[in-house]
């Protein structure tokens, strides 16, 4: 009964959702720089440099506007890839990487809600 409630506390500290959203700020960095190498092109290199940068920035301390950062990474992540599929402009050897970025891309954004709610 310890160790739950121990488990609870973990799941409601801001910090630990700083973590899991930095962490996932770094596969989706990864996964835009693969996106790079497969169109070859070095604009997907320069945004992933950009949520490095970004990841660094957002873990230096727990701020508003960071957060609200990260909603419009994540959304705009997820928004572009999946406009991207459905209309078919993203070449058919880049959807599984579409579809990753989108399933990061909701998982940030249920970390960014969960960072939030732990904030106040």
């Amino acid at each position: 009964m310890m160790e739950l409630k121990k488990q609870i506390s973990i799941l409601s500290n801001h910090k630990f959702w700083m973590g899991f959203n930095g962490f996932i700020l770094l596969f989706l960095a990864v996964n835009i720089a693969t996106i790079g190498v497969e169109v070859n092109s070095s604009i997907p290199f320069w945004a992933a440099l950009g949520y490095l940068v970004y990841l660094f920035i957002y873990l230096s301390k727990s701020i508003l506007w960071k957060l609200i950062v990260v909603f419009v990474i994540a959304g705009f992540g997820l928004l572009f890839y999946l406009a991207g599929i459905i209309s078919g402009l993203t070449p058919g050897t880049l959807h599984p990487l579409g579809w990753t970025h989108i399933v990061l891309s909701l998982l940030l954004l249920g970390g960014a809600y969960a960072h939030y709610k732990t904030e106040k």
